[in-house]
């Protein structure tokens, strides 16, 4: 049987339970496996001990007398965010279920509660707690550490991203023009803003041109403007984003994209700092900055040919490389939950398993695709638990090109699978609850008890879908 941890301070358990028998049955369990108990009948009682210790967890009935159990839950995790909260109840549906997760439940047990079940979640709650506080330090310790810097929205804990932002707060105040260099996906456009945002230009526009965004023929439009009539369809004259840029920044992403006649024209205005618009005679004074950015090796496409020289060196005379994201694993776990909380999902866990996978992992995409996976985690994950199952779900055989990693073991029984636009497969909904519940139920082989409070779900609700759906037991022990 899992009890409490004796090398540690026993744990402090408010239950509350207007069943007498219940109560002191549970207490008398809990206080036998090493937790310390703060019994209690009704609010009224709850309150009471809360007013002199606050408790590690506490588990809440749902009905209690005249009382409504999880508006108190609601009200136990506004006061406590940390504490971690088990709902139990004599009626097992799997709606009742969902209200208590909504209500702020970590964990929801069907009475009669079995020791060994009682004291698995409350360990999984122990675990769950310890994730939240270590969240929150971390949170405390960013934001002591973005009083200090100038670049709060650029999260890292890594000495080469460190060290990048040494170099933007020494060149931001410096009038130079900067190229940073960095695989699709490493952050470019957020360096970019970063160095706007700390030169004396702050208070102008930043403005961008993803070069590669654009069929040649209309770069130069975009680029330089142009005038009523100066090709079909220019029913108006139009500023162009060098125009626009005057007294503030002119970001150019991808200006290895730029086509090779279009470069001799931005290098003039990069030496005169003036445009002439596209069927225009008259000079446009333009006073900005240029910061460009490339995935590509320009001084290979200088040798090729499809570079000129002299606007590299124009262009290059600060140069940035960014570091890619498998080079910074360090920053992953928090990157991750920043963007797991863009998507509204507090407090997510990532099990070592999972964690062991995503380190392993070369991230071609780098942060761009980190942010994708945590979008997709969101769908895929229950109670923002990022684990085994959903890695692999995600990346499917993309995990064999990480080192050291084996080949994505057949885990599941097989779905139909339909393709996305992108072309990458995706299982039916059926499927997807058919394969974690097999999850499941070989991850603790075959015990439908444990199987079902992994899986947040009624036990008897397990054993109908196991019976509807001919699963045998056996073939998990």
């Amino acid at each position: 049987m899992m009890s409490a941890p004796r090398s540690q301070m026993p744990w402090r358990i408010l239950v509350l339970d207007d069943e007498p028998t219940t109560l002191a049955m549970l207490s008398n369990v809990l206080t036998n496996d090493g937790w310390q108990t703060l019994p209690a009948r009704n609010t009224r009682d709850a309150s009471s001990h809360l007013a002199s210790v606050v408790p590690d967890a506490a588990i809440v009935d749902v009905f209690l007398g005249g009382e409504d159990g999880l508006e108190y839950v609601t009200s136990l995790r506004q006061r406590f965010p940390n504490m971690g909260i088990v709902v139990i109840s004599l009626e097992d549906t799997e709606s009742l279920a969902q209200k208590a997760i909504a209500s702020g439940a970590d964990y929801f047990l069907s009475k009669p509660i079995a020791p060994t079940a009682l004291n698995l979640t409350l360990n999984k709650v122990r675990e769950l707690r310890i994730h939240r506080q270590r969240t929150t330090d971390l949170e405390k310790e960013l934001k002591k550490r973005n009083e200090d810097i100038l670049f709060p929205e650029i999260l890292t804990h890594s000495d080469s991203m460190k060290s990048v932002l040494r170099l933007i707060e020494k060149v931001g105040s410096r009038d130079l023009s900067v190229l940073i260099f960095g695989e699709s996906g490493t952050g470019k456009e957020l360096v970019a803003r970063a160095l706007h945002q700390t030169s004396s230009r702050s208070a102008g526009r930043f403005v961008e041109l993803n070069c590669a965004a654009l069929p040649a023929n209309l770069v130069e439009s975009e680029l330089f403007g142009h005038e009523k009539g100066a090709f079909t369809g220019a029913l108006t004259a139009r500023a162009g984003r060098i125009e626009l840029a005057h007294r503030g920044t002119l970001f150019l992403d991808e200006i290895g994209e730029l086509p090779l006649e279009i470069q001799p024209k931005l290098l003039r205005a990069l030496q005169e700092k003036k445009v002439t618009r596209v069927g225009g005679k008259t000079d446009i004074e333009c006073d900005f900055r240029l910061i460009s950015a490339t995935h590509r090796d320009l001084l290979q496409e200088v040798r090729k040919g499809t570079f000129r020289e002299d606007l590299f060196y124009r262009i290059a005379v600060f140069p940035v490389k960014l570091p890619p994201l498998r080079d910074r694993l360090e920053d992953l776990e928090l990157l991750l939950f920043h963007f797991l909380e863009q998507e509204g999902v507090r407090n997510a866990r990532l099990t070592s398993e999972a964690q062991l996978l995503l380190g392993g992992y070369q991230w071609p995409g780098n942060v761009r695709e980190l942010k994708n996976f945590a979008q997709a985690a969101t769908l895929y994950s229950e109670r923002g638990i990022i684990d085994e199952f959903v890695v692999r779900q995600y990346f499917g055989t993309r995990l064999n090109d990480g080192p050291g990693l084996r080949p994505a073991p057949n885990l599941y029984s097989g779905g139909i699978q339909t393709p996305l636009p992108s072309g990458r497969p995706v299982k039916k909904l059926e499927d997807l609850e058919r394969q974690e519940i097999l999850y499941a139920l070989r991850t603790y082989r075959g015990n439908v008890p444990e199987a079902a409070l992994a899986l947040g779900m009624g036990r008897a609700t397990l054993y109908k879908y196991i019976k509807k759906n001919e699963i045998k037991l056996s073939q998990f022990e």
